[in-house]
């Protein structure tokens, strides 16, 4: 397992009614885990790759890696989100009751080494939206990233990992024109087409033994542009809206660390904050389902979330992670409380 090639859904996002799907979702990765492995790389010493020397890690949660994949190899990695939202934060970081809704992302992270110092990675997802007996499903938005490596440092060296990256997000998912009924629940995209640049650095420190500490920094700056809307949509609207929204900037910091307890077990645990920009509406904006002026956007926000998690790595090429995310505190932005599971394949 190259324990560096990992990338992470790192858009901000309570226990819900769904614990049944949950736990068969786990537990599908998990016999995944075991099979793939049994079935690839258990028949045979002919068919295993050099072991490393120290323990295995599959990257955490949310932290995005600090090298890129090495030449001619392939990650793919299966994630599933389930989030609980329950709340607000209002404009003086206090919390709000709001419509309990739920949401369900089905994300692929594809990720091929071009060079040693190149990769690229396609991330397609499915999402599904629902609160009471209310639901939305579909493609979400398609992105695509380059990432190059601009430093190396080496293992006897206090020198980190530094590798930068640039992604374009497609505007696939639906956003214009959505459902009266649906409108709490947004759409499966934003319908614009975003460009992100990040650094990401990482390092790992031997403890003795098979204790590794390797800490991971990520930043990122996201420019998204001006798109048209039609009556309900992903940012509000309502009956006659028509306009154009400009959704502004995202900025995002993770400080990411994990643990080897051995070699297959790791302790991993992300710390994020995002700040966003405020949304700027111009044109008509309509009258919401009870004759209310409609509503489009939200003012500016920030959102401090945590995400603790547990890796178990069968061997070099599989590991299965997986862990609750939630926020801790906000501003203008949605409270929640989710579980990931993410299941990695190297090859």
């Amino acid at each position: 397992m190259d324990d560096c090639c990992h990338s992470r859904h790192t858009d901000f996002l309570p226990w819900g009614d769904m614990p049944q799907r949950i736990f068969k979702t786990v537990l599908s990765l998990l016999i995944a885990c075991v099979c793939f492995s049994e079935a690839v790389w258990g028949g045979g010493s002919e068919n295993r790759q050099p072991q490393p020397a120290g323990p295995w890690f599959t990257g955490t949660l949310l932290s995005t890696r600090g090298r890129t994949l090495d030449q001619g190899h392939v990650v793919v990695e299966p994630y599933f989100y389930f989030t609980r939202y329950g709340g607000l934060y209002n404009d003086n970081w206090r919390l709000q009751s709001a419509t309990v809704s739920r949401s369900i992302i089905q994300q692929t992270y594809v990720i091929y080494g071009v060079t040693s110092w190149m990769d690229v990675e396609i991330a397609p997802q499915w999402i599904e939206n629902s609160s009471g007996s209310e639901s939305l499903s579909g493609f979400g938005d398609f992105p695509i990233q380059l990432g190059f490596q601009v430093l190396r440092g080496g293992s006897d060296s206090w020198l980190p990992d530094v590798r930068v990256w640039v992604q374009e997000i497609f505007p696939t998912g639906r956003y214009n024109n959505l459902s009266p009924s649906t409108r709490g629940l947004g759409g499966t995209g934003g319908g614009s087409f975003a460009t992100t640049i990040g650094i990401g650095v990482q390092k790992a420190i031997g403890l003795g033994g098979d204790h590794v500490l390797r800490y991971r920094v990520n930043a990122t700056y996201g420019l998204y542009s001006p798109i048209t809307v039609q009556g309900f949509n992903s940012y509000g609207g309502g009956f006659g809206t028509d306009g154009r929204v400009d959704p502004g900037s995202v900025t995002t910091l993770t400080v990411a660390g994990e643990y080897s307890l051995t070699r297959h077990l790791i302790l991993a645990l992300d710390i994020g904050f995002q700040t966003i920009d405020a949304t700027n509406f111009s044109g008509t904006t309509g009258v919401g389902t009870s004759g209310e002026p409609a509503v489009v956007g939200r003012g500016y926000g920030n959102l401090l979330t945590i995400a603790p998690a547990l890796e178990y790595n069968f061997n070099e090429h599989v590991g299965l992670i997986t862990g609750p995310w939630f926020s801790l505190r906000g501003r203008n932005t949605s409270e929640f409380f989710g579980v990931v599971a993410a299941l990695y394949l190297y090859m």
